[in-house]
């Protein structure tokens, strides 16, 4: 079973997540709080196994280092979700998901691939079917079309299922509602799993309705509404929507469609609404309300820019998918946005005008530019967002760098034989200790930093384990520092005879 297991949710082999709860719940959400890691390392077995017995809590990534996968995953993240009523939808679609219960007590849907597929194949797949099933703003896995492994990027993970196996609440879910136990797991998940061609060919479901002219060019959110129906409480913005795509097809005679589209709504609106939303179109032009329901749940705003009646471009901006932080020195960041990785400095980012040329030189994005105001929240956004990828101990480098100073300052400093020669700015070994004042290292530290001030200097020198004695007594000196030789590394040499060959040119001797 394990390694059934592991097959199905095998991702990026150099790095996978690990998640621990503290307890706690979002109010809002019902989410369970916790801290979210990236960990460098490979994926073994032994993970896995963890994993299933409750020991650790595993995310893969599903991003693999030649940009395919095997998996994908839209993440309903609702802890009152109907599952039931949901499976019963994406089943009349024959959507092929296998749904999984999260750990918030919302649904997981999986596809599952027999063979690998493009990442950003995948991510259009779901992006489509999460349209149609009123789940757009979702997060979709994969988040990235690519990801720069040789750079550090190890793209975003997602906490698989069967976390403490024998008694866990995040199983996969039978078509009645019922979890299913692990023993059970792999026959059902198999009746889903599709191959590459399959996958290729998932349609978005028209349920049999008659497809009009230039469809396929409507705003996403509008073909879900045509194809399933509108719910009562959002008939006055669909309709919005409907009037604003009526415009852009018949300048002339688009009155007659937007009555027509009421016709059709279950349930239409009165008459002097429908002649009301008309007035205020027939005076002023407008946009489409993207982030109102119920157009925002089923948005597909990566699509919806490239179709002849969707978003104009210039109102387009893109969506942050993932922010993460390699923290080296200086710390180094990863942006996703519209699924395209950029990499990016701290002063790029705090920048607007340096972002914008980023991404378009990167990864084609054209940044709309917005007021100040705007871009610090969206930089805050951002914070709230990061994820810092482990693998780097920012203490390990200082340690390192500190001992590659104390080897090069008793490389570069004279070695004292007595006091007096201390005094004079050398230092003095004893028992693997050296013995300096000050004022001798201070000299050192400034010959390549001229700016370092003396409390850098000191607190350098005390996290580093050097101590300040007013008194040593094996010399008689006074005001000295004391700090451990750091051994200089050692280089194995062989005894290799060099033979010159001659060149083309030369001539051989007789």
């Amino acid at each position: 079973m394990l390694h059934k297991f592991k097959e199905l949710f095998s991702g990026l082999d150099v790095a996978y997540g690990e998640y621990y709860l503290n307890g706690e719940r979002d109010n809002k959400t019902g989410k369970e709080k916790g801290r979210a890691t990236t960990k460098r390392g490979p994926v073994t077995d032994e993970l896995f196994q963890k994993h299933l017995n409750g020991e650790i809590n595993l995310g893969i990534i599903p991003i693999r280092s030649d940009n395919t996968c095997i998996w994908g995953c839209i993440d309903v993240d609702k802890y009152d979700l109907d599952h039931k009523t949901l499976i019963k939808q994406f089943r009349k679609k024959n959507y092929p998901l296998v749904p999984y219960r999260s750990k918030s007590g919302g649904m997981h849907l999986f596809i599952h691939t027999t063979e690998p597929v493009s990442a950003s194949d995948m991510i259009d797949k779901l992006h489509e079917i999460a349209a149609d099933l009123g789940l757009s703003g979702c997060e979709i896995f994969p988040k990235q079309r690519k990801i720069m492994v040789h750079k550090n990027d190890l793209g975003n993970w997602l906490n698989i299922p069967y976390q403490q196996a024998a008694r866990t609440t995040r199983h996969a879910i039978y078509d009645n509602g019922m979890g299913i136990p692990i023993h059970e797991f792999y026959v059902w998940v198999q009746k889903f799993r599709i191959n590459k061609k399959t996958f290729e060919d998932i349609k978005i479901a028209s349920d049999g309705f008659p497809l009009e002219d230039e469809f396929d060019q409507f705003p996403p959110c509008l073909q879900a509404l045509i194809r399933n129906g509108c719910a009562d409480g959002f008939r006055n913005n669909a309709l919005t929507g409907f009037a604003t795509l009526a415009k852009k097809r018949n300048p002339e005679g688009w009155q007659k469609e937007v009555w027509e589209r009421n016709e059709g709504f279950n349930q239409p609106l009165p008459a002097r609404e429908v002649q009301a939303l008309i007035s205020q179109y027939e005076k002023k032009e407008y946009q489409y309300k993207c982030t109102d329901a119920p157009l925002k749940n089923h948005c597909n705003s990566a699509v919806c820019k490239e179709l002849k009646y969707g978003i104009d471009s210039v109102d387009y901006l893109p969506t942050i998918d993932s922010f993460q932080v390699l923290k080296t020195k200086p710390p180094i960041y990863f942006l996703t946005i519209d699924k395209k990785t950029v990499e990016l400095t701290g002063k790029q980012l705090n920048q607007q005008q340096l972002l914008s040329e980023q991404l378009f030189d990167q990864a084609d994005i054209v940044w709309q530019k917005v007021k100040d105001k705007d871009y610090r929240v969206f930089l805050n956004k951002l914070k709230s967002m990061q994820q810092p990828i482990e693998g780097y101990d920012e203490s390990n480098e200082a340690e390192e760098e500190f001992k590659d100073t104390m080897i090069q300052f008793t490389q570069e400093t004279q070695q004292a034989d007595n006091a007096s020669q201390v005094e004079a700015e050398m230092w003095y070994l004893h028992e693997k200790i050296i013995v300096f004042k000050y004022r001798t290292f201070e000299r050192f530290i400034k010959k390549s930093d001229k700016s370092a001030k003396k409390f850098e200097i000191i607190s350098m020198l005390k996290k580093n384990g050097c101590t300040k004695h007013d008194y040593y007594d094996k010399l008689k000196l006074k005001y000295v520092w004391l700090c451990k030789k750091m051994d200089e590394p050692v280089i194995e040499r062989s005894n290799v005879i060099f033979q010159r060959k001659k060149a083309p040119f030369e001539k051989e001797n007789n």
